[in-house]
């Protein structure tokens, strides 16, 4: 069997029954920047959670000695500004529960690409369970204005034999399997 993206319908059937693979499930397009089920894919929302880097720290990021005291958790209300050239963590507002044999694979919306976001989310893998920490990037030289509860990005799923090992079961183990949200490297 070879790989092959889901469509709509696909999607919202593995919606639909237990467990859902994406939780809370929005049938159809919403909001702007939009959220929900689109034609091949799901548009993620931004969640309210962050953590951001503390400023004028000289240190250096390790993701095996990661230092979380350098970083502050904020829950923000209808927008949140990220600062040029800097970067942030946040969260999904959606849960996924992936089956056995589907993965995602996400990208940045367009209407933020073009303001110089960048969006960086890992493959979600066969079998992961959790809540999104999404990567926020701001490339351009002014601030840009990030709306809460509305489309951040677009989850794209393929569905192919399931692997040998899922997400679970990998020999370096599932670090991130439960995530609740924003989580820093462990």
């Amino acid at each position: 069997m070879s790989w092959s993206i889901l469509s709509d319908r696909e999607i919202r059937e593995l919606c639909e029954r237990e467990p859902p693979m994406i939780e809370p499930f929005v049938p159809r397009q919403e909001g702007k920047p939009s959220y929900g089920l689109s034609s091949f894919g799901y548009d993620i929302r931004l969640g309210r959670r962050f953590l951001v880097p503390l400023g004028g720290v000289n240190a250096v990021l390790d993701p095996l000695d990661f230092p979380r005291e350098l970083f502050r958790e904020i829950e923000a209300e209808g927008v949140f500004e990220l600062a040029p050239h800097s970067q942030v963590l946040a969260e999904s507002v959606e849960r996924f529960a992936m089956p056995e044999d589907v993965m995602g694979v996400c990208w940045g919306k367009s209407s933020y690409a073009r303001c110089g976001l960048l969006v960086n989310v890992t493959p979600l893998e066969c079998g992961w369970r959790g809540r999104l920490t999404i990567e926020l990037a701001n490339l351009s030289p002014l601030p840009i204005r990030l709306h809460i509860g509305q489309g951040i990005a677009q989850v794209v799923f393929f569905r192919g034999r399931r692997p040998l090992r899922t997400y679970a079961e990998k020999e370096a183990g599932g670090a991130y399997q439960d995530q609740p949200g924003v989580t820093p490297p462990r």
